[in-house]
């Protein structure tokens, strides 16, 4: 069966539901994914899903042609994508697989793989399209069972994991996705005053997207938070898997200051490495080392970033984008609503409001980042260009991705793995610096790719 290519990414697949992701589709993904796990001497797998329109229709495919490879499958019904994380372990399954498209618009879907505890790599990803599309598949009797008790083990796995010693009144934000199902009763069962805001499922999200980075998606947070004078709010993806946060003062905080909210309280108790990625603010920087902690520059992807945790042995990690790891022997992944209540947890041992400790994370100006659109085919190419380019004029750091360190500032300039386009972010001390190293990459690309800008290559001009 030939699979459309677009829709393998580098971390999962996703597509565009009943059009180049489709039950048919699911089915050979499922039977494709089968026969691999079950290569490796497994076939116990968990299935979950988000609660997007398309989802229950695509769940049911898959798990057919799981079912067709001889798989045990436990279908664990509608979860945040970090339960079936936890499914893995608590059930000792084989591998998992989440049916959800994160925070993407209602009329896409995806599926997030597992083996065993472990994401599936970028390679990994594409083994399984050349055996969707090739085959042969193994054949087997396999099983379904229904697991619906999983919301009480892992709710109470967290309880276990955080001491806080204090309520706090706090806005959820679930952007109708899945978190709304389990996060409000964590908090509660963690002694918080929970207030709910479109935390009813709806895969169509009728008010916003679940996407915490963006700061429209934000906006009703901030409003609640101040409206009923909370002390904080918390924001999440479609599939709960990053956390977005709002202080008292109605503060936005990305994720790599809410990985400096934590870590700063976690180094006053402990030394030790904090990873971050190539996205991420000096701020964050700035707190390790004044911590005493040790700073590790990650690339940018949660699967880097959670391997780069793993391997130092680090005490927290993540991402700008909200993905936040921490070195725990059972929630080793990122799970939003668990970063949450590790974030209870520093605010009940600081004894501060967040706004107070937010305030003394050191700030840098940053501005929007820029997108130029490349096609997929083109835009590594691009990359190579501009490495050589800027390799010979700044310090630099690779990491899938470059890195330009700069005086009182830095600039990143890296190729997206998921849409067709190269990102640019800037990071300054002032705002008029902000404005210098803004023109000066501006310009220094614009000499380096002045051909594919003027044929069409690059999109530039009215995009910064």
């Amino acid at each position: 069966m030939r699979l459309d290519p677009t829709i393998f990414r580098q971390y999962d697949i996703r597509g565009v539901a009943w059009e180049n992701l489709h039950p048919q589709v699911c089915t050979v993904l499922g039977a494709a994914y089968g026969t691999m796990i079950n290569e490796g001497g497994g076939g116990k797998v968990v299935v979950g899903r988000d609660g997007r329109t398309s989802s229950p229709d695509l769940s049911r495919a898959l798990i057919s042609g799981l079912v067709g490879t001889g798989c045990r499958v436990i279908d664990v019904g509608v979860v945040t994508t970090p339960m079936v994380y936890f499914a893995v372990k608590h059930l000792s399954a084989d591998g998992a697989i989440a049916v959800t498209a994160s925070h993407n618009p209602p009329q896409y879907n995806g599926l997030k793989l597992r083996k065993g505890p472990l994401p599936f790599t970028g390679d990994e990803i594409q083994q399984l399209r050349e055996l969707a599309e090739a085959g042969p598949f193994r054949e087997g009797t396999g099983t379904l069972s229904r697991d619906r008790r999983l919301e009480d083990a892992y709710l109470t796995a967290i309880e276990q994991r955080v001491e806080i010693g204090e309520s706090f009144k706090v806005v959820v934000d679930a952007g109708n996705g899945a978190t709304g199902l389990v996060a409000p009763d964590l908090f509660r069962r963690l002694g918080c005053e929970v207030i709910e805001l479109y935390c009813d499922l709806d895969g169509r999200f009728p008010h916003h997207l679940p996407d915490p980075s963006e700061t429209k998606n934000m906006q009703d947070l901030v409003a609640a938070v101040r409206e009923n004078q909370a002390d904080l709010g918390f924001a999440y993806d479609g599939d709960g898997d990053r956390l977005g946060l709002v202080t008292d003062s109605g503060e936005i905080l990305s994720g790599d200051l809410i990985v400096a909210l934590i870590a700063g309280q976690m180094l006053k108790r402990q030394r030790g490495v904090v990873v971050f990625d190539l996205l991420s603010s000096r701020s964050l920087v700035d707190v390790i080392e004044d911590g005493g902690g040790v700073p590790r520059m990650a690339p940018t992807g949660y699967t880097r970033v959670m391997a780069e945790v793993k391997d130092s042995q680090a005490l927290i990690g993540g991402e700008a984008s909200g993905h936040i790891f921490f070195g725990d022997d059972l929630f080793d992944f990122d799970d939003g609503i668990f970063a949450s209540a590790r974030v209870l947890e520093a605010l009940s041992k600081a004894g501060r409001k967040p706004s107070e400790l937010a305030a003394g994370i050191p700030r840098y100006c940053s501005a929007p980042e820029v997108k130029l659109p490349c096609a997929d085919e083109h835009k590594f190419e691009v990359m190579d260009r501009l490495r050589e380019h800027f390799g010979q004029r700044f310090p630099l750091v690779d990491l899938d991705g470059l890195r330009l360190e700069l005086e009182d500032g830095w600039a990143s300039v890296r190729a997206s793995h998921t849409t067709p386009s190269i990102g640019v972010v800037f990071e300054a001390r002032t705002l008029e610096r902000l404005d210098e190293v803004k023109a000066l990459i501006r310009d220094e690309i614009a000499e380096c790719c002045a051909r594919e800008i003027a044929s069409g290559v690059l999109g530039f001009e009215g995009y910064w």
